[in-house]
């Protein structure tokens, strides 16, 4: 490894969360954050705030800070920094409370290209108020090399003192080659001081390596891979934490305590796969080959029962504006539509 360092972010609480509605418990919840810690992970994200679906307890989508209190989950600064995402429109900055020493130290702010504006005006009042700001600007594939310029300079400009910026690859659809490009972008607008951040999906079994690329392009600057327990995440998942510690600690000279992870991994995030689904599969394969978010094709392959082929037809019937976000009420009606059309000419595909 060259000059930058490379660390760690656990989002299991977070992005795992998609798979059990969030529902890990506060013992599983209290345990996910020790072992990481303990295991040497210099970042871990707590989950989400959301004023209207977080919960005061048990679950990692809280409606406000106070929920982490409530958990025993805020005392920061112990080993690793602890953090927790907004998904920018669900929970106002407004509402937090300033950074205090002992709790939340940063906050990952997560957008969409249509809010950009309104994201750095968020982001702004995060660093007033004294948090660690990282930035997620979701679904990095819609971005014109342009676009994304545009962005990162504006980052450097009115953001001055955020401490990360994300290439996030939403849907596991971005090869090896797009994920370096943007990367060498950002890298050559960003301080130094800001460290440069990867969230891949597993869609096409590219999230491993696709962090590789971004490592071996050996930048100058912090690079923070994201992973999670057993890669539990949104559809496909995510590059699985154990599996990415023991790498860096050979690649890398770390020294994470990588069997401490696979226990933990084994102990609270495997036995979520009996009653829940996560991981490479064909329907999520096609999503990233169609450039949207895996929930249609996890609605039509898992809830309807409907066949690859069908899945597949169903996804190209999807229009563009509304693939980056899963409308349930519209994906009813394309597939009760295609149905009906599918008896009249004569029954189902294979």
């Amino acid at each position: 490894m060259g000059m930058n360092k490379v660390s760690m972010l656990d989002c299991t609480l977070r992005d795992g969360g998609w798979v059990n509605q969030f529902q890990f418990g506060r013992t599983a919840m209290e345990a996910v954050i020790r072992e990481t810690e303990a295991a040497g992970i210099e970042y871990v994200e707590l989950g989400y705030l959301d004023e209207k679906r977080g919960s005061c307890e048990d679950r990692s989508e809280y409606s406000d800070l106070q929920a982490i209190v409530n958990n025993g989950l805020d005392e920061g600064g112990k080993k690793a920094q602890r953090f927790v995402m907004i998904d920018w429109g669900k929970y106002p900055v407004s509402s937090l409370p300033v950074q205090s020493a002992s709790g939340i130290q940063g906050i990952q702010l997560c957008f969409h290209k249509k809010d950009i504006e309104k994201a750095l005006e968020a982001g702004q009042g995060i660093l007033e108020k004294g948090y660690r700001l990282m930035l997620q600007p979701m679904v990095c594939s819609r971005y014109t090399e342009g676009e994304l310029k545009e962005l990162v300079i504006r980052v450097r400009e009115e953001l001055e003192g955020a401490a990360g910026f994300y290439i996030v690859d939403s849907f596991g659809s971005m090869t090896e080659q797009e994920i370096k490009k943007r990367m060498i972008l950002a890298d050559g607008l960003l301080p130094s001081s800001i460290a440069l951040g990867l969230h891949a999906h597993n869609n096409l079994n590219r999230a491993f390596s696709n962090g590789m690329a971004a490592l071996n392009l050996d930048l100058e600057r912090e690079i923070i891979l994201d992973s999670t327990l057993e890669g539990i995440g949104k559809g496909a998942g995510n590059i699985k934490s154990e599996e990415l510690a023991a790498y860096l600690n050979r690649r890398c000279q770390k020294t994470y305590d990588a069997a401490r992870l696979k226990s933990a991994a084994l102990r609270w995030i495997r036995p979520i796969a009996a009653d829940h689904v996560w991981g490479c599969s064909p329907e999520y394969e096609l999503s990233a080959r169609y450039g949207m978010t895996p929930t249609y094709a996890s609605f039509f392959f898992r809830e309807h029962q409907c066949s690859l082929s069908e899945t597949e037809k169903l996804l190209g019937l999807i229009p563009d504006q509304k693939k980056d976000s899963f409308d349930r009420e519209m994906a009813e009606r394309v597939w009760y539509e295609y149905k009906i059309n599918g008896e009249n000419r004569g029954g189902r595909g294979i």
